[in-house]
């Protein structure tokens, strides 16, 4: 028979816990500024993480060591973005030198009375250091990924096994967080899908040069807030008015303003709200929000905060429920 705790030694352990949780908060605003720089790179990491989880759990089964699964899951979405990249670049190079993108910079330097030469822009370009900020964070993201899926299920095992609630309640906040991410991510591919699709086939019929090319740099550049695939599409809708008519650029640009805006207010809406079983409007405005608060990274968070903060309502609203506090005000 085990005999009681003295109430001194009872005491003592919870002071302990007390000093130990001070310390822990006292802690936080240093340890939040150390990581301050990554937060991005772990958020968006957190993000693939969750969305690659059953191609993981696949390659698991295939591969017995988890850290070569993870790392063939790593590569399989560093690889071909690294890819992608790479063969953009010498794509615009190429046409800055000479194509669609040669001529609108000669237009350009003929309203400015500028003249635009690739060295030029090169050594113009203000924003080296978004693109190197940016670089960081993509880099910083596939190591935080790896790491993530060899010991992202045990982190938050250990995490969930501090929250003092029901199993159950937390099971359900972490399914909701799942979906609604899994949901989000479905919903940038399809856009992404979509607009590389209808852009393409704008082009084509416009006469533009390598519409496919361009169709899928409008696919990509549809991930990037609130501008979007204008940053495509608008450059080349001028240069289209200033070389031949203006009636025909003026309806290239806006059926292409239709088809940006039809598809990311309806169809990524419709497909997140789905899956995540939200408003459409709802998920629209969380998108606007936070893509507003937190930029680009908006654009996954902010539909993901929504069900999260939805969760966990309706959870309180539960709990109140089995305490009797809203027994007598609300009904099944």
């Amino acid at each position: 028979m085990r005999l009681p705790e003295p109430a001194s030694r009872g005491n003592q352990r919870s002071a302990g816990v007390l000093v130990l949780a001070v310390t822990i908060a006292a802690m936080l605003p240093a340890v939040y500024w150390m990581a301050r720089p990554f937060l991005a790179a772990a958020v968006l990491a957190a993000i693939l993480a969750v969305a690659l989880d059953p191609l993981h759990s696949r390659t698991g089964r295939l591969v017995r060591r988890p850290s070569v699964a993870a790392l063939i899951t790593t590569f399989a979405v560093v690889g071909p973005a690294a890819a992608a990249i790479m063969l953009g670049v010498m794509v615009v190079n190429r046409e800055i030198r000479s194509g669609f993108l040669a001529d609108f910079l000669r237009t350009g330097g003929r309203l400015t009375g500028t003249s635009f030469d690739l060295q030029v822009i090169q050594e113009a370009l203000p924003e080296l250091n978004h693109i190197a900020g940016a670089l960081f964070t993509a880099v910083f993201a596939a190591v935080f990924l790896y790491v993530l899926l060899v010991q992202g299920k045990t982190w938050v095992a250990q995490i969930v096994a501090l929250l003092p609630m029901d199993p159950s309640v937390t099971d359900r906040i972490l399914a909701t967080v799942r979906d609604a991410i899994v949901a989000n991510v479905d919903g940038i591919l399809a856009m992404g899908a979509v607009e590389a699709v209808l852009y393409g086939a704008i082009f084509r019929i416009s006469g533009m040069a390598s519409p496919a090319m361009w169709g899928a740099f409008s696919g990509l550049a549809s991930m990037i807030p609130f501008i979007g695939a204008a940053v495509v599409w608008l450059p080349l809708t001028i240069t289209m008015a200033v070389h031949e008519t203006w009636i025909k650029a003026a309806m290239v640009g806006i059926v292409c303003l239709f088809t940006q805006e039809a598809v990311a207010l309806w169809l990524v809406p419709r497909i997140v709200g789905t899956r995540s079983h939200q408003s459409p409007f709802l998920v629209a405005l969380s998108i606007l929000g936070a893509t507003s608060a937190f930029g680009a990274l908006g654009i996954l968070v902010g539909p993901v905060i929504v069900a999260v903060f939805g969760a966990l309502v309706q959870e309180f609203r539960i709990q109140l429920r089995l305490n009797g506090v809203l027994r007598a005000n609300t009904r099944e």
